[in-house]
C-alpha cells in the first residue's frame, strides 16, 4: 500500500488480502509472516518467477525472431538487386533495360512510401517504427543505387567487377541464411515456452521479477498494480493473475477482485475497458466478465479499505475455519477460527 494522507493509494494484491479477510489484510501491514507461511509466500514467488522469466524470453525471442525476418527480406533484395547488376555487366545492358529497371526502382519507391504511411498509422511501439523506417530508406537507396548501377557502369564493362558483384551477392546471400537460422532458433524456443506455459495470445506485458515492468496506476482511483502479465486479444488488453497454489472447484472472491482491480488499471491506462480478466489456476483457468456492476464493487472495497485505515477498527468478515487455517495471520489474529 502507498500514498500518504487520507487517500493513499492501494495495491490490487491488497485489494485481494482484503477481500479474502480485511483483518488478515490489516495484520500484513508491516509485519512478517510466520516461518512455514513465509516459506510458502517464497516457494509461490519463485514459481512466479519462473514463469515470468519464460514469458519473457517468449516476447524477446519472437521479437529476436521478427527482426531477423526482416532483415532476412532486405539481404536478399540487396543481394538480388547486387546479382541483377553483375548480370547486367556481364551481358552489357543496353539503355532499353536501364530504362525498364527505372521504372522497377520507381515502383519500389513507391511501395516504400506506403509501408511508410502504414508504419505512421498503425499504433505500436516507437522503437519498431523507427526500425522499420530506417530499414525502408536503407532499401529505397540501395534500390536507386543498384539500378542506377545498371546504366553507370554498362559504359564502363570490366569482367572483373562483374564477378565482384556476384561475390558481393553470395555473401549477402550467406548472411541472410545466417539470420533466418537466428529466426529459426528464435522462434522454435519461443514456441516450445509457449507449450510449456499454455500460452496462445500475443502477449504484451509481463511482470518479471528480474526486471521490473511499468506499475499500472489509477490516480482516479487510488488503484495501483502489475498484473503476471496481459494479452492482447485484437484491441483489447486482457490482464492474466496466475495462482500458484491449489486448484479451487471455482475462481475464489479475492482472486476475482484482484483480477477486476487489473481490469480497472487497464481500463484507465488504455482508455478502454477489457471485455474480461483471466485467472489461471493450475490444473484450470476462469474468464471473469469486467462490467459495470464488477468495477463497482471494487470501487466499493476500496472505500472500505481506505475507512478502515482511518478508523483502525478492523475485524474478521467471515465464520471459515478452513479459511483461519491458511491465514499466515492465524498466529497473531485474536479472532481466528482454527
Amino acid at each position: 500500500m502507498e500514498g500518504a494522507g487520507t487517500s493513499p493509494i492501494i495495491s490490487a494484491g491488497d485489494v485481494e488480502k482484503y477481500a479474502y479477510c480485511p483483518l488478515s489484510w490489516w495484520l500484513s501491514i508491516g509485519l512478517e509472516d510466520e516461518p512455514d507461511q513465509k516459506k510458502a509466500l517464497l516457494d509461490g514467488e519463485k514459481k512466479h518467477g519462473d514463469f515470468g522469466k519464460d514469458l519473457s524470453s517468449i516476447v524477446s525471442g519472437e521479437i529476436a525472431a521478427e527482426k531477423s525476418e526482416t532483415v532476412i527480406l532486405w539481404f536478399a533484395i540487396t543481394a538480388t538487386l547486387i546479382s541483377i547488376v553483375g548480370l547486367s555487366l556481364i551481358f552489357k545492358a543496353d539503355q532499353n533495360i536501364g530504362m525498364i529497371m527505372g521504372v522497377i526502382a520507381l515502383i519500389w519507391i513507391l511501395a516504400a512510401c506506403y509501408f511508410l504511411y502504414l508504419a505512421e498509422t498503425i499504433t505500436s511501439k516507437k522503437s519498431r517504427l523507427a526500425y522499420q523506417r530506417i530499414i525502408l530508406i536503407f532499401a529505397i537507396v540501395g534500390a536507386v543505387i543498384g539500378v542506377n548501377s545498371v546504366t553507370v557502369l554498362s559504359d564502363f564493362f570490366r569482367p572483373e567487377v562483374a564477378q565482384i558483384m556476384q561475390v558481393l551477392s553470395l555473401v549477402w546471400l550467406i548472411a541472410a541464411s545466417f539470420f533466418f537460422y537466428r529466426s529459426l532458433k528464435h522462434f522454435h524456443a519461443a514456441k516450445l515456452k509457449r507449450q510449456k506455459r499454455k500460452v496462445k495470445e500475443a502477449i504484451s506485458y509481463v511482470d518479471d521479477t528480474a526486471n521490473k515492468p511499468k506499475l499500472f496506476i489509477s490516480k482516479k482511483h487510488g488503484l495501483s498494480g502489475r498484473p503476471d502479465y496481459v494479452v492482447l486479444v485484437g484491441d483489447d488488453h486482457i490482464p492474466v493473475e496466475i495462482k500458484t497454489g491449489r486448484t479451487p472447484r471455482g475462481p475464489l472472491f479475492s482472486h476475482i477482485m484482484q483480477v477486476a482491480a487489473y481490469c480497472m488499471l487497464l481500463e484507465e491506462e488504455y482508455a478502454r475497458p477489457p471485455p474480461h480478466g483471466i485467472i489461471r489456476y493450475p490444473e484450470m483457468e476462469h474468464e471473469i466478465d469486467y462490467d459495470e456492476s464488477l468495477k463497482n464493487l471494487v470501487i466499493t472495497k476500496l472505500n472500505e479499505m481506505r475507512e478502515k485505515i482511518q478508523t483502525k477498527d478492523v475485524h474478521r468478515n467471515h465464520n471459515k475455519p478452513g479459511k483461519c487455517k491458511s491465514c499466515s495471520r492465524r498466529g497473531i489474529c485474536q479472532e481466528r477460527l482454527a
